[in-house]
């Protein structure tokens, strides 16, 4: 489906180490995960097994001595004596072919398994990236705060040196300069988590930078387009809907086994002359059934037990679909909820407070206000800045999960 297009507006942050986009990022862990490289070998091993599911049992070779007398232990003494070769093969009549659906649904499933380890390592990749984005976006703000702060301080020592400030005041914002270093301390705790846990999915170690996380155009996605969109590609629930189907041939096959199995033989058996006598040597053939005489006690209880299992398949599946669509309707108002809370801030919280601060700085300077509600209204202002990124970063989480339903792998 088509994805939101993405504006010019941007989030500036810190640049270090080598350049990594979001994009680049989620091709190196499809490429480097060890978990995925795993599940890639089990369906392999999935595919191998489809070619062996309709393969008959290994022929019996049969070897033998018919009619050997016991008294002399000869070959020619007696006519109906002889050596016995045959080759026996056992065809189970029916069964094959579900066998063989049975082994590609299963095939299938691994894939789908497969495709959903993808989808879902490739949103917390998505996840931690954001929050790494707003982690580092943060603690340059808090930088801001600093500067702010101490730019006031120092204004305000200047002040009471000449006899005008308080030194009150100072204290008092020296000791709010001071929580701000304990936030950015938690901050840089947490941008090395987010890092390790980046390097965790890509199997490697990789340096996040160039971050730029743009400010998307905040389109919404036809609420029918993503129940489509669920309907057809969510891993999840088509692996639901495998066991739908598989349940079902299992029933098909375990009713096959009514059908009597054949076992079809031919055996070839060399006579011995005796001098007088010239025997000739033989060939018999034997088909033999199996009769399923315990059905009523094999059959029916197991093929019952297996109708529930698919009812149950069946109602799992209507259920996983109906949360499916109620989390996308909730994805859908944190989408609307985040866009709104960003022109929020964009349009009105961040240019008042602007003004309010350049206010409040006037009437400072002017000795018309007190010190203290400049520093508040500074932390304000990049208080808002800070939130107005967190709008941003919570829409990208939300838009992640929103195509991780849909079963997209990758997006830019």
């Amino acid at each position: 489906m088509k994805k939101l297009l993405l504006p010019l507006v941007l989030i500036w942050l810190p640049i270090y180490g080598e350049s990594f986009t979001i994009h680049d990022l989620q091709r190196m862990v499809l490429d480097g995960n060890p978990r995925i490289k795993a599940m890639e070998g089990e369906v392999l091993m999935m595919k191998a097994r489809v070619s062996q599911s309709d393969a008959l049992e290994d022929p019996k070779l049969k070897l033998g001595l018919n009619n050997l007398p016991l008294a002399s232990f000869s070959f020619s003494k007696e006519g109906m004596t002889s050596k016995e070769i045959g080759l026996s093969q056992m065809i189970p009549l029916g069964k094959l072919s579900y066998r063989r659906k049975i082994a590609v649904l299963e095939y299938d499933k691994a894939l789908t398994i497969l495709k959903a380890e993808r989808v879902e390592t490739l949103h917390m990749v998505r996840m931690y990236y954001y929050e790494l984005m707003y982690t580092i976006s943060s603690i340059g703000i808090l930088e801001d705060i600093k500067k702010q702060i101490r730019l006031v301080i120092d204004s305000e020592v200047a002040a009471t040196k000449a006899g005008t400030g308080n030194i009150a005041n100072v204290i008092k914002a020296n000791v709010e300069y001071n929580l701000i270093d304990g936030e950015i301390i938690t901050l840089v705790q947490k941008q090395k988590e987010m890092e390790q846990n980046l390097n965790y999915l890509a199997g490697r170690t990789v340096k996040i930078s160039a971050a730029e996380l743009p400010v998307k155009d905040f389109s919404s996605i036809p609420m029918e387009t993503v129940r489509s969109e669920i309907l057809a590609s969510n891993p999840q629930l088509k692996l639901l809907s495998l066991n739908v189907e598989i349940s079902g041939n299992e029933i098909s096959l375990k009713k096959s086994e009514y059908v009597p199995d054949m076992d079809v033989g031919v055996s070839y058996m060399q006579r011995q002359d005796n001098g007088a006598e010239k025997r000739d040597d033989m060939v018999s053939a034997m088909v033999s059934f199996s009769i399923p005489a315990w059905f009523w006690k094999k059959n029916i209880p197991m093929i019952d037990e297996m109708k529930k299992k698919n009812e149950s398949a069946k109602n799992m599946r209507e259920d996983f679909l109906n949360k499916l669509f109620a989390r996308a309707e909730t994805l859908a108002s944190q989408m609307t909820r985040w866009r709104d809370l960003y022109f929020l801030y964009h349009d009105k919280l961040i240019p008042q407070t602007e003004l309010a601060l350049e206010t409040t700085m006037a009437r400072y300077r002017t000795s018309s206000v007190e010190f203290m509600p400049v520093v508040d209204t500074v932390r304000m202002l990049l208080r808002y800045r800070k939130e107005q990124f967190m709008a941003v970063k919570e829409y990208y989480t939300s838009y992640s999960e929103m195509n991780a339903l849909m079963g997209v792998e990758v997006i830019r």
